[in-house]
């Protein structure tokens, strides 16, 4: 049995390598295990054809630089599938690709499992084609489900993955250092670039002496290179550390964390870590906002999922030194911001759901290998699933 998994960023990097992880417990039957992704999926035993750590990209900008790697990558995975027996391909996350995938995987018989699948935050609506080109799903939240189902997909919610990442991390939570602050800066190129300098600035505003400074290294960003950076940017701060594959461990460490939006914040709510969220734009994604008048409530996930202010945004021109450094003090201290932050998370940790998201995904992957073939029947686009006698 040929199982391929497709993820385009750190995060469905780290699902990919866990889900995997829970199959080869369940599947009894020989399988491998390949596809598109990066170090933690390969540090699984996946055999890695196309690596897309450097395929992470914000608004159109980026995405041009990385297209024509995306576009090299897709072209190597069609070959590949329509090459031998068909088997079970995993999407992850990463829509604008991963939607392509499974058209030209569908045309070769490959049974189709999207896990994470692309803009399931959103409460008003879901991807228009992924009934059509997935025999199942599992999402992370609930109203994801019910919108794909009632769009007549075979739709599924077992909680939020990240959850079980963090539980099966082993990471136990530590006694919180009340001089350290957790600095997850990004994972992209242009958010570094532009973030660093900030944050270095907002610290020596903060000018609270003896605060250490830990930064959690994404696992497609080279530590020694982010160090040097750092190290020209705040020549007299000695003291920080950089940590690469412990985010839990740090945002557990931590008193806060300055955090760059994205996932890495439903990270630090799951971890008890108060925070502040920041995001600078590149001039690309400045340019496509005014032409496209995106202009979002909110960016940072517990935002988006509570549709409240429950943590700090700092966007753009509001993300400035002064601004994080009194915003930052004020999450540090004892009071009313950081309790309410602390009570907020508990709101997310329930309606996120169960933490074996992951256990649960594994099974339904397995159900739908062992899934005997006359069970699905494909006419065009749409598909029909008949119960085998």
């Amino acid at each position: 049995m040929r199982v391929f998994l497709s993820s385009g960023e750190a995060s469905g990097d780290a699902y990919a390598a866990a889900l995997v992880r829970e199959m080869r417990h369940l599947l009894r039957e020989w399988a491998t295990y390949e596809g598109i992704g990066g170090k933690a999926a390969a540090e699984a035993g996946i055999n890695i054809l196309v690596n897309s750590s450097a395929w992470g990209a914000m608004g159109v900008a980026q995405a041009v630089k990385v297209a024509p790697k995306a576009l090299a990558g897709l072209k190597v995975a069609t070959l590949h599938l329509a090459a031998g027996e068909p088997g079970l391909l995993v999407l992850i996350d990463f829509g604008y690709f991963n939607v392509r995938l499974a058209r030209r995987a569908l045309k070769y018989g490959w049974r189709i499992l999207y896990f994470m699948p692309p803009g399931s935050w959103r409460r008003d609506k879901q991807g228009r084609d992924l009934p059509n080109i997935a025999d199942e799903i599992a999402t992370p939240f609930p109203w994801s489900a019910e919108i794909l189902f009632e769009m007549g997909a075979s739709a599924h919610w077992f909680g939020h993955p990240l959850k079980q990442l963090i539980r099966d991390s082993g990471v136990e939570s530590e006694k919180r250092h009340v001089n350290r602050v957790a600095i997850l800066p990004g994972s992209r190129r242009h958010e570094i670039d532009l973030h660093l300098p900030l944050i270095s600035n907002a610290l020596a505003q903060l000018n609270q002496p003896g605060l250490v400074a830990e930064f959690a290294v994404a696992p497609n960003v080279n530590g020694t290179s982010l160090a040097k950076a750092w190290k020209m940017l705040a020549p007299h701060r000695n003291d920080d550390i950089f940590t690469g594959g412990d985010n839990y461990g740090v945002l557990k460490r931590a008193r806060a964390a300055v955090v760059c939006s994205g996932t890495a914040t439903l990270e630090a709510a799951f971890c008890d870590c108060p925070m502040v969220v920041v995001y600078r734009l590149s001039l690309g994604m400045v340019f496509q906002a005014r032409i496209t008048g995106f202009d979002p409530t909110f960016i940072a996930l517990p935002n988006i999922l509570l549709d409240r202010h429950a943590v700090p945004e700092l966007v753009h021109k509001a993300a400035t030194p002064a601004a994080l450094a009194t915003v930052l003090f004020d999450v540090m201290q004892e009071g009313k911001t950081r309790r309410d932050q602390l009570a907020a998370f508990q709101e997310i940790d329930e309606l996120t759901g169960p933490s074996d998201a992951i256990t649960q995904t594994a099974k339904l992957a397995v159900q739908l290998i062992r899934r005997p073939p006359e069970a699905i029947i494909r006419i065009g686009k749409e598909r029909i699933e008949v119960k085998p006698r």
